[in-house]
C-alpha cells in the first residue's frame, strides 16, 4: 500500500480496521490495542500525531513468525471501546493485548474489565511503558490482567506468550493453571492461586538488525499528522532506531536503562522502504537522543546523503551529544528541526534532576543553537516548571534562559514524577516536596502532580506555567523574527502552518483532553 496524500477519497473506518487485520490460515492469534484516549460516551481525542510504533513493531515481528496478528490503534481509527468489543467478537483473537502509558492505564483497565466479563476464555496481557517501569504495582491493583509483560524489548516475549499458548490450543484455564510452563516465559508477570510472580526478565535483543521494520501498513497512515509546528511535508511518519538511554534524568523512564541502535545502513533502508512504499515525505526520529553516539550518527548522515531521498526529518537531540560538524551533516542531510531536551541551565536544578549530564551549561547550549541555526536547523527547546529543588524565583530564572538560548519554538512542561522513575521514589520519601494527586489520568505533565517545597499552592506552579508561555511568545521581537522569516521563505505552506499553530497554541487544542472520571485510579508505589 502507498499512501498519497492527494488521494481523493480518504478510506472509511470500517475499512481502516479490516486493514489491521493479518490473518494466519483463517485465523487472529493475538490483536494488539491502543485504548481510546478518553472514557466510553466522550468524544475520542480528534489528533493522532504518530503511529504507536511499540505495537508495529511488535505486530511487524509477530507476522515474520508467522503469527495471525491485528492492531487497533483506537486514537488513529477514532474508534471507542464499544466498538472494540464488536471487533473482537468478529475477529476472535485468542490473545488480547494492551499497550499503555501511564495516561491510558485507566482506558486500558475499563476495557480489560469488559473484556474479562464478555470474552471470559480470552488470554488479556498488558505492556508498554507504564507496565515496564511499574509493573508489580500494575499486577496488584488490577486482576484483569492475566499476564504482564515487562521489559525494554518485547518481541521475544510476545513471541514465547503466542508460541507456549499454542501448545494448550489456546485454552485459557489450562495455559495459566500449567505453573511450571507459566514460569518458564521470561519478562512476564503473573498469578497462581492469587499470589504474584515474577518470572527472570528476558533476554535484549543484541542485534536490533534482525527485526523487521514495522508493520506500519497495518494502521490508518492517513489519519496520523503532525502538530502543525512539527512537519514540513506530508504524508509523514515517525521512527525508533534506539532502545534505551544512556543518561540518567530523575524524571524519565528510560534513566539508566543503556542504549542499543540499529545499523546505519538498516536506518537508511527503512526510510527508503518509508519513501518508496509508502510515499512518505517526512520522518520524524521518537529517539530520546538521536544524535547520542557521534560516530554512529557521523555514519549515518552520510549513507543518508549518498542516497539522496530527498526526504525532510527531525529529532531529538541533547546539547553534549552535537559539534558544528554533525550539525552541518545533518542540515546537508535534511534534517530541517531538531528538538532539544535542554530542561533548565540553572546548575543547581540541572544537577537536582541530573540532566547536567548531557547538557553542560547555558553557554553550551546557547553555542548549540547557534551551530543549529548556521546549519538551516529549527530549533525547538524543551524546558521544565516545577523542579525538584525549585522556587519561583528559579523558574523565571529557567525561563530567562529559554529567552537567552532563544529557539524557533518552546515547551514548557509540569515536572512529573511518573511512577517507577526515581523522582517519584524521591518524592515518596519526603524529599524534595509532596505528592498532591494520584489519579492516573492526570500524569501527562500538563497537571499539577506534586508540589515542589518551593512553592505554596499547586495554582503558583500552574501560574509558572502559564506565566513561561506568555514571557516566551509575546516578545515583540520573537513575533517580528517569526513574521520577517514567513515573508522571506515565501511558501503558502509555511504560513498556513505558522496560523494553524498559533490559533492552536491560544486555544489550547493540544492539550489532551482530561475526562471527567467515574472513578478514580490511584497509584500505588
Amino acid at each position: 500500500m502507498v499512501y498519497n496524500s492527494r488521494m481523493k477519497k480518504e478510506p472509511s473506518t470500517l475499512e481502516l480496521i479490516e486493514r489491521g487485520f493479518a490473518p494466519q490460515n483463517g485465523k487472529i492469534d493475538i490483536l494488539f490495542i491502543f485504548p481510546p484516549t478518553t472514557s466510553e460516551g466522550r468524544e475520542a481525542y480528534h489528533h493522532r500525531a504518530m503511529i504507536p510504533l511499540g505495537i508495529a513493531s511488535l505486530a511487524g515481528y509477530l507476522r515474520e513468525k508467522g503469527c495471525g496478528v491485528g492492531v487497533l490503534d483506537c486514537p488513529g481509527l477514532r474508534i471507542q471501546s464499544n466498538e472494540i468489543f464488536k471487533i473482537i467478537e468478529e475477529k476472535n483473537p485468542s490473545i488480547i493485548a494492551f499497550s499503555t502509558t501511564t495516561y491510558t492505564l485507566d482506558r486500558c483497565a475499563e476495557i480489560a474489565k469488559k473484556v474479562r466479563k464478555n470474552f471470559p476464555n480470552k488470554l488479556t496481557l498488558i505492556g508498554g511503558s507504564h507496565a515496564n517501569v511499574a509493573s508489580m504495582e500494575t499486577a496488584n491493583t488490577y486482576d484483569y490482567f492475566d499476564i504482564i509483560s515487562y521489559g525494554l524489548d518485547g518481541e521475544y516475549i510476545i513471541y514465547d506468550v503466542v508460541k507456549k499458548y499454542s501448545l494448550k490450543k489456546f485454552n485459557r484455564n489450562e495455559f495459566l493453571n500449567d505453573e511450571e510452563l507459566m514460569k518458564s516465559i521470561k519478562g512476564i508477570i503473573f498469578k497462581v492461586e492469587k499470589k504474584i510472580v515474577r518470572n527472570a526478565p528476558s533476554e535484549s535483543i543484541k542485534d536490533l538488525d534482525e527485526l523487521p521494520f514495522p508493520a506500519r501498513d497495518l494502521f490508518p497512515l492517513e489519519r496520523y499528522k503532525p502538530l502543525e509546528n512539527q512537519y514540513r511535508k506530508l504524508p509523514a511518519t515517525t521512527m525508533v532506531v534506539i532502545r534505551g538511554c544512556p543518561y540518567v534524568c530523575t524524571f524519565c523512564d528510560q534513566a539508566r536503562t543503556g542504549a542499543r541502535r540499529r545499523s546505519p545502513k538498516k536506518v537508511v533502508e527503512e526510510m527508503k522502504y518509508c519513501v518508496e512504499k509508502l510515499g512518505v515525505k517526512e520522518i520524524t526520529f521518537w529517539d530520546d537522543t538521536l544524535s547520542y553516539h557521534k560516530k554512529w550518527m557521523r555514519e549515518f548522515l552520510n549513507l543518508l546523503i549518498k542516497e539522496n531521498l530527498n526526504l525532510s526529518w527531525s529529532c531529538y537531540a541533547a546539547v553534549n551529544t552535537v559539534d558544528r560538524e554533525i550539525l552541518q551533516l545533518m542540515g546537508k542531510a535534511g534534517c530541517w528541526n531538531i528538538f532539544y531536551g535542554f530542561e533548565t541551565a540553572v546548575d543547581v536544578l540541572a544537577k537536582n534532576i541530573l540532566t547536567n549530564r548531557k547538557n553542560t551549561n547555558l553557554e553550551r547550549m546557547k553555542q548549540v543553537a547557534k551551530w543549529s541555526r548556521e546549519a538551516g536547523i529549527e530549533i525547538r527547546g524543551s524546558f521544565m516548571v516545577g523542579m525538584p529543588g525549585e522556587t519561583p524565583e528559579l523558574a523565571k530564572q529557567t525561563i530567562q534562559n529559554a529567552i537567552e538560548i532563544d529557539p524557533d519554538y518552546a515547551q514548557f512542561s509540569v515536572v512529573c514524577p511518573f511512577p517507577g522513575t526515581q523522582l517519584a521514589k524521591e518524592i515518596k520519601q519526603g524529599k524534595w516536596g509532596k505528592f498532591i494527586s494520584e489519579d492516573l489520568e492526570e500524569y501527562n505533565t500538563m497537571k499539577v502532580t506534586w508540589l515542589p517545597f518551593g512553592y505554596n499552592s499547586p495554582e503558583e506552579l500552574e501560574n509558572m506555567e502559564r506565566y513561561a508561555y506568555r514571557k516566551f511568545y509575546l516578545r515583540p521581537s520573537y513575533i517580528l523574527r517569526r513574521i520577517a522569516k514567513i515573508i522571506k521563505t515565501g511558501s503558502i505552506t509555511d504560513l498556513m502552518r505558522h496560523i494553524k499553530g498559533a490559533i492552536a497554541l491560544v486555544k489550547g487544542s493540544y492539550l489532551i483532553p482530561i475526562s471527567k472520571k467515574k472513578e478514580t485510579i490511584k497509584i500505588k508505589y
